[in-house]
């Protein structure tokens, strides 16, 4: 009976495919792939999870090319609260789709060439990226005693807010809420910022992000800006950024960026000259700042200091593995 059955609804299946090709109908909107499933925004926090047998909570912040500040904000007040020892933040995006470089150059942000990118200097545009970026953040000493080597440094402070302006210009007031939001969480003055990065993509954009950046801080801030090294990943950027950033101080100078001097913008050069190059810089005293500014008008400001830790032994060495403690 039930092999019956089942030849019976393979014939329909195959009438039914006769008929869709002879007039060229559309594929029914209910026979889709289950792997749609996994597009959710949740998949690559739970893979994770999976991955790590990690039992907590297991979610996914959007909040476009600013998600990985925000997630880091969510963990630092996760571990503040005593809610968690541990956190894992993280950002993904997947390799470009047409459809999204397409809406970027038509919303004349994206570099029609083949050049790399390069932020502050001729407002060529950005080029979209795919990719991830993964910390493990948590309680220093919990996680020192469970074998973990800090990073050179540790976030302080988020700021977040948002322009309530245009979905993709960035507004003059947005940004400083962030930023004065950051500095005063982490007891800050804007003479303590030794260095910033910038969220610059290439556009004029960065003429209002430098212009906002005078508005605070004073001419001795030293700017990077790494679009041009990573490319704009839609969520992962900041990361790439915060990493590379965190990585500099680690190893005792500011990496370099594909930016040369001729290269710079006379416009943005009257605004702030110090800026690092192609060439490597030694770090400033102070603390660093990292700004986000995502599509939709979502800012996420990151400050964040040197790392000194107490010699615990001779053999122990920091690595690359970004883990922090926030007080």
């Amino acid at each position: 009976m039930d092999s019956a059955k089942l030849s019976a609804i393979r014939e329909k299946e195959k009438r039914r495919a006769r008929v869709r090709e002879k007039w060229q109908a559309p594929e029914a909107p209910w026979n889709v792939s289950p792997n749609v499933i996994w597009n959710l925004h949740n998949t690559t926090a739970a893979q994770v999870s999976i991955l790590g047998r990690i039992h907590g909570l297991t979610f996914a912040p959007v909040a476009a090319c600013s998600t990985f500040g925000v997630s880091l904000k969510l963990a630092m007040d996760a571990i503040r609260s005593g809610e968690a020892k541990i956190v894992v933040v993280g950002a993904t995006d997947p390799p470009p789709h047409p459809l999204v470089v397409g809406a970027f150059y038509s919303g004349r942000v994206l570099s029609a060439g083949s050049r790399v990118s390069l932020p502050l200097s001729r407002f060529r545009g950005t080029h979209v990226a795919g990719g991830a970026a993964v910390w493990i953040v948590g309680d220093l000493d919990y996680l020192r005693a469970k074998g973990f080597h800090p990073m050179g440094m540790e976030p302080v402070a988020v700021g977040v807010s948002s322009d309530a302006y245009h979905i993709i210009t960035p507004s003059a007031d947005g940004p400083p809420i962030a930023i004065r939001q950051a500095l005063a969480g982490a007891g800050a003055r804007p003479e303590d910022i030794g260095s910033w990065d910038t969220h610059t993509t290439a556009t004029p954009g960065d003429f209002a992000e430098i212009s906002t950046l005078r508005s605070i801080f004073p001419d001795s801030v030293l700017v990077t800006a790494r679009k041009g090294t990573f490319g704009h990943g839609m969520s992962a950027g900041g990361g790439w950024e915060l990493t590379a950033q965190y990585m500099g101080y680690e190893r005792g100078s500011l990496f370099p960026t594909p930016l040369s001097r001729a290269e710079f913008s006379m416009a943005i050069s009257g605004l702030h000259e110090r800026v690092v190059f192609d060439d490597a810089c030694d770090l400033p005293a102070g603390l660093a700042g990292k700004l986000s500014m995502g599509i939709g008008g979502i800012n996420a400001c990151v400050i964040s200091r040197p790392l000194v830790l107490p010699q615990v032994g001779v053999d122990e060495h920091p690595t690359a593995d970004p883990i922090a403690q926030p007080e």
